[in-house]
């Protein structure tokens, strides 16, 4: 998506425009927070059941049928990010559309016939919309169970996964952080940008970082692949014509890395260094970096399901459960206004967005999310509020 320099500019500093949130009432951030007293208020949301077998539990009595199929991973870390992923989900039928949809929540093993079989189960109901943490070809199990039923999908996969037709990512990676905190350079003035990345791999990343910049009207150098922790000779003679220097998480002791750059080649002034959320303590404390612009997606979930999804589930809300709020409380507002249609393309990537815990975000028309982001910087070793997120993309 191209955006322009007065875009730009107008999203970061004037905040002159007006999200229209395509009419959808209950994606709204002050709907987030039930008036005091109220039944949402008060209500403790049932969550999904947690014991040794797969869960399967219906939720919601509303006309629109919506599932959320979990795949229930061996390694730990997968398992609780699925469990809140359904907890933030369930939460949100529970005070935001209860009478709205009605949610029929799957688990399956990883083996293709087990999910295969959930998505059977799934097209026997007819449901309109499928929210899951499916991944690769999994995907392909569940549309061979749903034996040509087109039903899209909200996957909790990033940017950088490879999916199929009607599958929609919804999760903000570190490369879209730097998307969003280049944006915020050149609204500060930058606009000629370099970009370190640690590996090959990390390159390819890095391609659609600079390719975003240069959507954006700003000009980049050849991305350079830093070895032994320092530039190679090569890409000095770049060094000091950029104004923007953007960090690829994998760099190691970035703040090493830029004093020898910059003994070699001294930088321009008013120089803006781009980072991710994944600096260390040292590299927080390191005056090369202070100043640093690192973009956060996780800033808001606490103000605005925090209390709510404390009393329900014994723990603090966190960025996995977001994300589950967040794509169940698009449903229900797409449900609410459109009902049985909610789901068509169209619809889903409106153009106008959608407000959630994590913030405002859009499903784009290349099957790609893009959110915004409050500004943090880098500051007397730690990360320092700077700029609330925009109220539109």
């Amino acid at each position: 998506m191209v955006v322009s320099e007065k875009i730009i500019r107008n999203s970061w500093r004037a905040g002159t425009f007006v999200l229209l949130l395509a009419g959808l009432a209950s994606c709204q951030t002050d709907d987030f927070k039930p008036a005091s007293g109220s039944a949402a208020g008060s209500a403790a949301p049932a969550g999904p059941v947690r014991d040794a077998g797969l869960y399967n539990q219906t939720l919601g009595s509303g006309a629109v049928k919506v599932a959320y199929v979990g795949v229930r991973r061996a390694e730990q870390p997968s398992r609780q990010a699925d469990t809140e992923f359904r907890d933030g989900a369930a939460l949100a039928v529970n005070t935001l559309g209860s009478d709205v949809v009605k949610l029929t929540m799957l688990e399956t093993t990883e083996k293709p016939e087990a999910i295969e079989a959930a998505a059977k189960t799934l097209a026997r109901e007819q449901v309109s919309l499928i929210i899951t943490t499916a991944r690769g070809a999994e995907f392909e199990a569940i549309q061979r169970g749903l034996g040509g039923l087109q039903v899209p999908m909200i996957a909790f996969q990033t940017n950088e996964a490879s999916l199929p037709e009607g599958v929609y990512p919804f999760m903000s990676s570190p490369a879209d952080s730097l998307i969003e905190g280049a944006s915020f350079a050149m609204a500060e003035g930058a606009r000629h940008a370099v970009i370190l990345a640690s590996s090959a791999a990390e390159k390819l990343q890095a391609e659609r970082i600079a390719q975003q910049i240069k959507a954006f009207g700003g000009k980049v150098e050849p991305i350079v692949e830093v070895a032994g922790g320092a530039l190679p000779a090569r890409a000095l003679a770049s060094w000091g014509k950029a104004d923007m220097v953007v960090l690829m998480p994998g760099i190691k002791t970035p703040g090493e890395i830029l004093k020898k750059a910059d003994a070699a080649k001294p930088p321009l002034p008013g120089r803006r260094i781009v980072a991710s959320a994944v600096l260390t303590p040292q590299d927080l404390n390191e005056p090369k970096l202070t100043g640093s612009i690192v973009c956060r997606y996780d800033q808001n979930v606490q103000a605005r399901i925090g209390s709510r999804y404390m009393s329900s589930y014994g723990m603090p809300a966190s960025t996995y459960a977001g994300y589950g709020f967040d794509a169940m409380a698009m449903a229900i507002g797409l449900a609410g206004r459109y009902g049985e249609l909610a789901f068509a393309p169209e619809r889903i990537m409106s153009p106008d967005g959608f407000s959630g815990s994590l913030g405002v975000f859009r499903l784009e028309g290349d099957r790609k999310v893009r959110r915004n982001c409050d500004i943090f910087k880098v500051a007397k070793g730690s990360y320092v509020f700077f700029q609330k997120a925009p109220p539109t993309l």
